[in-house]
C-alpha cells in the first residue's frame, strides 16, 4: 500500500494518534496503512497495531480487498515483533520455545488474502516472516524453506531490496548450520544487491556477517578488509552502530591473529563509541579492555629496572 504524505503531515498524525486523539475515523484507508507502516519503521508497535486494526476495519467496510490484505500483513508483523520478544525471554531463561499459535494465525489470515488477490510481492512478504519465526525457534529446515520462497518471490516481482533481506537471512540460516562456504555466498549477494539500491547501512551489515564466515575459513586477511569496509561505510555515513560491530569484529580478528595492536586499538574504539552514544559500556567489553590494559601495564612493568 502507498499514499502519499508529507513527513511532517505524518508525524502529526502520529503524534495525535499516540495522544489519543482518535483521528483514525477521519483519515482514509491508505493514510491509516501508510502511517501503521511508518509506526512500524519508528518501532512504535502499539500505534502500528491501532492503525493496522482501525486500516483492516475499513477496508472490510469498503471491500478493498488490497488493503485488508495489507493490513493483516501489518497486523502479523507486530504479532512477530512480540512473539521473537517473548521467545529472546525463554531462551535466556532456558524455558522450552514453542511455535506463536497467535501468530501463525496471523500469519495464516494474511497469507489467504494475499494469495486470494496473487499477489507475489506480499506473499513473499510473509515467508520472510514466516522464516525469521522459525529461525527463532531453532527450525532451520522450515526457516531455509521460508526464506528460498520469499527470495523467489522478490527476484520474480522486481522487489530488489525484499531480495537481498532474503538472501541476508539465507546466509544467518548457513552459518546456524555452520555451511560457511554458503553463508559466504549468500552475504556477498545480499551485500551486493544492497549496494545497487544504494542501502548502504545494510551492505554494511552484511559485509561485517560476511567477515565471520570468512573467519571460519581461515580467510583471514579478506575477513578484515571486510570489516575495514564496513567500518567505512559507518564513518562515511556517521552511523555509530555500525562502526561498533567493525571494530568489535577487528579487535575479535586481533584476538585471533594475536595482534595485540589491532585488538586494542578496536576495543578503545568501541568504548569510546558507546559513550558517544550515551549506552553502558558491556561488560564483556569492559572486561576484555580492562584485561588488555592490566595485562599490558604489567608487562610494561617486568621490563622495567
Amino acid at each position: 500500500m502507498e499514499e502519499t504524505l508529507t513527513p511532517e503531515a505524518a508525524a502529526s498524525l502520529l503524534q495525535a494518534i499516540a495522544d489519543g486523539e482518535g483521528i483514525e475515523d477521519s483519515v482514509s484507508t491508505g493514510t491509516l496503512l501508510a502511517l501503521a507502516e511508518m509506526a512500524l519503521d519508528l518501532e512504535r508497535m502499539e500505534i502500528c497495531d491501532r492503525l493496522a486494526l482501525a486500516g483492516l476495519t475499513k477496508a472490510e467496510k469498503e471491500e478493498n480487498m488490497e488493503a485488508r490484505a495489507w493490513s493483516l500483513f501489518l497486523i502479523a508483523r507486530v504479532k512477530l515483533t512480540d512473539a521473537l520478544q517473548r521467545i529472546e525471554e525463554a531462551h535466556l531463561e532456558e524455558e522450552t520455545v514453542h511455535l506463536d499459535a497467535g501468530l501463525l494465525g496471523a500469519l495464516q489470515d494474511a497469507r489467504i488474502a494475499a494469495e486470494e488477490l496473487n499477489d507475489l510481492r506480499l506473499i513473499g512478504n510473509i515467508d520472510q516472516l514466516e522464516g525469521i519465526h522459525y529461525r527463532a525457534i531453532g527450525d532451520i529446515v522450515r526457516a531455509r524453506d521460508a526464506f528460498v520462497r520469499s527470495l523467489g518471490s522478490k527476484e520474480s516481482t522486481g522487489d530488489t531490496l525484499g531480495a537481498a533481506n532474503s538472501l541476508h537471512s539465507l546466509g544467518e540460516v548457513s552459518m546456524d548450520q555452520a555451511e560457511f562456504e554458503d553463508a559466504l555466498g549468500f552475504f556477498d549477494r545480499a551485500a551486493e544487491t544492497y549496494e545497487s539500491v544504494e542501502q548502504m547501512l545494510d551492505c554494511a551489515h552484511a559485509m561485517s556477517l560476511s567477515s565471520h564466515a570468512l573467519i571460519q575459513l581461515n580467510r583471514l586477511e579478506e575477513a578484515k578488509t571486510r570489516l575495514e569496509n564496513s567500518l567505512d561505510i559507518g564513518r562515511d555515513l556517521e552511523d555509530s552502530s555500525t562502526q561498533i560491530v567493525a571494530h568489535w569484529g577487528l579487535a575479535d580478528l586481533g584476538h585471533l591473529t594475536q595482534d595485540i595492536a589491532l585488538e586494542l586499538e578496536n576495543l578503545q574504539a568501541a568504548v569510546v563509541l558507546f559513550i558517544h552514544l550515551e549506552k553502558p559500556v558491556p561488560d564483556a567489553l569492559r572486561i576484555r579492555l580492562d584485561a588488555m590494559v592490566d595485562s599490558l601495564d604489567s608487562q610494561e612493568n617486568a621490563h622495567e629496572p
